[in-house]
């Protein structure tokens, strides 16, 4: 029985399936992290390939989707490619395999998000989650990327940016230069924290990540729930930041429908009468996709793409 491998690799774990013929999913495990900027190379790929390992005794090999966080530029690509090269080879001779006559693809996980809306390589994809990024693939099967810039100057309407935002705010609460919010007190009680003055020792001596900051998105949401000004206005500002950035990607892609992955689905509620407005001044017709399948199915699938990047064994 043929088998395609999926592997959806992030900051915090990495999920793989061994994918049938008729798609259906005969086993599915998960590894930690696999973004090499965040636990290393080394590690990214020994858990990759830890996965890929497990996911082989299920049958004969088709093909390998690999997309994973943090393949960003092509110098991102080359490290990551080069090392798995190694580590594929090694396996195959452990396992027996023939792995040069089977496709390996490496992408950015946001092309596995793709192909979970509906397992084809067409349409849009908006991924949110402590970043952004969307993907598209135009009438000519021309891939379109927008956003993914990183939260030091781009990921506007991230999951990092509306908790940049609500500590922005918290302070200014604080100080008096900025309206009253409750997310003074939500924040500090978050974070454990005695008083907001300490937000600066948390800011300093802790050095949170992008994702621990991306964590205090839920506070915001909490905070708007209970009809708190500031929180609704952040939610509503990173609505239509998305909404811009869809417009983008439409206006290029020339689609009409989108998929929505990430993060962002558990808060649609908050984000989405915003996003709509933004995105229907020029898009009226605008369709909202649920994905059909998982990422780590969608790296599966993609892996029988012809015009995606391939890992040469």
């Amino acid at each position: 029985m043929g088998i395609r491998i999926g592997v959806d690799g992030g900051g915090s774990k990495t999920e793989i399936i061994a994918l049938d013929h008729t798609g259906r999913v005969l086993c599915c495990l998960r590894t930690p992290a696999s973004n090499y900027h965040v636990v290393g190379i080394e590690q990214a790929v020994q858990n990759i390939i830890e996965g890929i390992c497990h996911a082989l005794q299920e049958g004969t090999l088709e093909g390998i989707g690999i997309t994973v966080a943090g393949i960003d530029t092509l110098e991102d690509w080359k490290i990551m490619a080069g090392s798995l090269k190694q580590g594929l080879m090694a396996l195959a001779l452990e396992a027996n395999i023939h792995i040069q006559e089977v496709p390996v693809i490496l992408e950015n996980d946001v092309f596995g998000a793709l192909m979970s809306v509906r397992g084809e390589f067409s349409g849009n994809v908006l991924a949110v989650g402590t970043g952004v990024v969307a993907l598209g693939v135009n009438p000519e099967g021309e891939v379109i990327r927008v956003g993914g810039w990183g939260h030091r100057f781009g990921d506007q309407g991230s999951g990092y940016d509306i908790g940049r935002k609500a500590l922005a705010a918290m302070v200014a609460s604080f100080d008096g230069y900025g309206p009253k919010s409750i997310l003074e007190d939500k924040i500090t009680e978050h974070l454990e924290l005695a008083q907001v003055q300490y937000i600066s020792d948390w800011l300093h001596q802790k050095k949170p990540t992008t994702k621990e900051v991306a964590a205090l998105a839920p506070v915001v949401v909490e905070a708007a729930r209970k009809g708190d000004f500031v929180s609704l206005r952040i939610l509503e500002e990173s609505g239509r930041d998305l909404g811009l950035l869809t417009k983008a990607l439409l206006r290029k892609t020339k689609g009409l429908e989108l998929g929505l992955v990430g993060g962002i689905t558990h808060i649609w509620d908050m984000l989405g009468p915003s996003f709509m407005a933004t995105v229907q001044e020029e898009f009226p017709d605008l369709q909202i996709l649920k994905p059909n399948y998982s990422p780590s199915v969608g790296a599966a699938l993609l892996s029988r793409i012809h015009q995606v990047r391939h890992i040469e064994l």
